[in-house]
């Protein structure tokens, strides 16, 4: 993984807990990461292939690293995503969505059984009505969730795991239980 510096200690153990938080459900890539957000980072961008052929979901998630820490984030790592999925027209009329969607996020969390703290963000939702040629597209429902949370610790592949997670649930597809591989994923 490339980082926006040569890693210190704390940060070189954050990029190996991320590479063993690898799921065969999740197709994973590393991207640019942003040059001015701390003093190291690294950013992946994750799709959750679909039965059709269309991604279910995808987003990005960014591990940033202070060393010596930062006033806003109360710690020196901070976690930074974004997640966008398409949803069932009859779920986006749902007034509830976002808040449903949020919980998701706060219970991959949670149930990962990982220190997190200032856990901030957004849930929008988006309503596309198709016109003219277009129609035959159909309308479409989107929700966005964008997310930061800080880590408590720079084992941070948890975390990693967690999104995922919640990335998997945005786009309605159940993450495999713990010790359970696709046989899809391994022809």
């Amino acid at each position: 993984m490339k980082t926006s510096a040569l890693p210190d200690s704390r940060f070189a153990e954050a990029l190996e807990s991320i590479r063993a938080a690898r799921t065969d459900q999740v197709v994973l890539e590393e991207i640019p990461a942003p040059a001015r957000a701390a003093t190291y980072a690294v950013a992946l961008e994750a799709r959750v292939p679909g039965g059709d052929g269309e991604d279910a979901a995808a987003g990005s998630i960014i591990v940033l690293h202070e060393p010596g820490g930062h006033v806003v984030w109360e710690g020196d790592f901070r976690i930074v995503t974004v997640a966008k999925a398409l949803v069932e027209p009859e779920l986006g009329a749902d007034p509830f969505l976002a808040q449903v969607a949020w919980c998701w996020l706060a219970e991959s969390l949670d149930t990962a059984g990982i220190g997190f703290s200032h856990l901030a963000g957004t849930i929008t939702r988006t309503v596309s009505e198709t016109f003219g040629d277009l129609k035959v597209r159909g309308d479409q429902v989107g929700i966005e969730a964008r997310a930061s949370w800080t880590p408590s610790s720079p084992d941070v592949g948890p975390h990693l795991a967690a999104w995922l997670g919640f990335l998997m649930r945005l786009g309605g597809i159940e993450p495999l239980p713990k010790g359970v591989v696709s046989l899809a994923a391994r022809r």
